[in-house]
């Protein structure tokens, strides 16, 4: 099979030219400016806006650094949604020489490699966007209504697969910038007159990369205060997290201002080149538990169905039977806190309020780990009901009565024939065809 070499690819790092001048945008796919530039002239230039980052003339050796490597793995920012608009003063117009230029929108990009088909079951991009901007289709995956979306990163933040990520910095530069030691202020791009590491929003760094960066230097965080500053929740409360338990963070903005608490231990989490948040994660729980997710199941109504144990993307929730009977059991460092079983749960548990309303949810929930525990514990178990004849498992005590009710609701005057149940598919085919045999040869004042 023939391998495109032209097509974005994680792996190909991206040649990075320093240049002061419009005319020196030649001979690399992406440029550190020192200095300022037209944007116009950068597309006019023919080079992708998004792999031009814009420097202070003084900038010192490890700014260029950091912004070197953002740059080496923006790979993604030529999948960026595209912009064409005509460009042309009057003699332009009067000599025919009408330009068409091409622009490119910094806005997240689905990348269904990575996704690796989890968009059948999984809507934790979907449920994450407030400005209902994502739609997960079972079919073909995340769609992306770019009109509605504001760029604001919780869904990048959101996708623990890093299946959702910006063109401009991408999951492969939070990866390798982590690599690098020494202390980061990191700001967005709206904050024009101060210095440091610039993404699209820092709502789209998870609890995973503000670890990762940590474990190479102190972080500062600074936040201009836009109309996106409202989606910074989840972000504040994962930074103040870290900054009790390892100190070394700050964060301010117009509304909120976090001192940084005296840096603990160092982390000895080692960043590597990791293909997702999902393998990053697994080399950083041992650090840092509280990174971790529960799940938890009412046992009183689960049937041990083992749709969450066949959808879990990750094996944190395995089937295990012995002959003790068959049991549920979770691995809380495996989990990736994608939800997949939750949704693929089929029982429901009805819950009453004092004013009589009555509300449904699913009998499995996943929730932030507060506990150190990484012990694989047992969430339900049951007894295992094996075939009469040849032994062979057929499911757990309460499937059976829970397809014995459904049999019974579908058909009040149906009599359900236990032996039959505790048959395998193979031998409940025999049963079936003895049973009608009997009934055929038996006399005809005997049959019914």
């Amino acid at each position: 099979m023939e391998v495109d070499l032209t097509a974005p690819n994680p792996l190909i790092k991206l040649k990075v030219n320093i240049v002061s001048s419009i005319e020196e945008l030649k001979g690399a796919k992406a440029y550190i400016f020192l200095g300022k530039a037209n944007k116009e002239d950068i597309l006019k230039a023919g080079v992708n806006p998004l792999l031009v980052r814009f420097l202070d003339k003084d900038a010192t050796p490890q700014e260029i650094e950091y912004n070197k490597v953002i740059l080496e793995n923006a790979w993604t920012a030529e999948l960026a949604p595209i912009k064409e608009y005509v460009v042309a003063d009057r003699r332009d117009i009067l000599k025919g020489e009408i330009k068409k230029l091409i622009d490119r929108i910094d806005k997240p990009v689905y990348i269904k490699d990575y996704c690796a088909g989890l968009y059948r079951a999984c809507t934790i991009c979907q449920d994450s966007c407030p400005y209902k901007a994502i739609q997960v289709d079972k079919k073909t995956g995340v769609i992306i209504d770019y009109d509605k979306c504001t760029a604001c990163g919780l869904c990048v933040a959101s996708c623990p697969l890093s299946a959702l990520q910006f063109p401009s910095v991408s999951q492969n530069s939070i990866f390798e910038l982590a690599k690098i030691k020494g202390d980061k202020k990191i700001t967005c791009y709206k904050n024009e007159k101060g210095r440091g590491i610039k993404i699209p929003c820092l709502a789209m760094l998870s609890e995973v990369d503000i670890a990762l960066l940590r474990s190479s230097g102190k972080l500062e965080f600074e936040c201009v205060g836009c109309e996106l500053q409202q989606n910074l929740t989840n972000f504040i409360n994962v930074i103040k997290e870290y900054n009790e338990i390892v100190g070394g963070i700050s964060f301010t903005s117009p509304f909120l201002k976090i001192e940084s608490k005296e840096p603990k231990e160092q982390l000895k989490t080692v960043p590597e080149t990791f293909f997702n948040r999902a393998e990053a994660r697994k080399k950083i729980v041992d650090e840092l538990p509280y990174i971790r997710y529960d799940v938890s199941i009412d046992a009183d109504k689960c049937t041990l169905c083992e749709s969450c144990v066949k959808w879990c993307p990750s094996s944190a929730l395995k089937l295990v039977r012995d002959k003790d009977g068959e049991r549920i059991e979770f691995e809380p460092t495996r989990c990736i806190g994608c939800n997949i079983c939750v949704n693929v749960c089929p029982e429901f548990e009805t819950t009453t309020g004092g004013s009589c309303d009555s509300s449904t949810s699913k009998i499995i929930s996943v929730s932030k780990s507060k506990e150190y525990k990484k012990d694989v514990k047992v969430l339900v178990k049951d007894e295992l009901v094996r075939c009469k004849v040849c032994g062979t498992p057929i499911g757990s005590r309460k499937s059976l009565e829970k397809v014995k009710k459904i049999l019974k609701e579908k058909n009040p005057n149906t009599l359900v024939d236990d032996e039959w149940l505790e048959l395998c598919p193979k031998h409940r085919a025999q049963y079936i065809l003895k049973k009608g045999l009997e009934s055929a040869f038996k006399p005809r004042g005997q049959q019914k």
